[in-house]
């Protein structure tokens, strides 16, 4: 939970920069690389649920994500921690 606060503090400053983030995470251990991908994939299942609460501010990424849950690409998707 504190490591999700800490993200919600970054992503609330207006200097983030989603691609400079996603660069950096070049230098992970792969092994947290692995664990990143696992939380993102979580994340994309919760926000495409058909239970998310949304509005205009986050409707768009809620549509996305629920194409990409539609989709089936995550019905496989195994990310072990190796």
């Amino acid at each position: 939970y504190k490591a999700a606060q800490e993200l919600e503090r970054a992503l609330n400053d207006y200097s983030w920069n989603p691609k400079r983030f996603a660069e950096s995470t070049k230098c992970y251990h792969r092994t947290l690389q692995q664990e990143l991908m696992k939380t993102i994939v979580e994340i994309i299942r919760m926000v495409g649920s058909k239970d998310y609460g949304t509005d205009l501010r986050n409707q768009a990424s809620h549509e996305l994500c629920k194409r990409i849950v539609d989709s089936g690409v995550l019905d496989e998707a195994h990310l072990p921690f190796i």
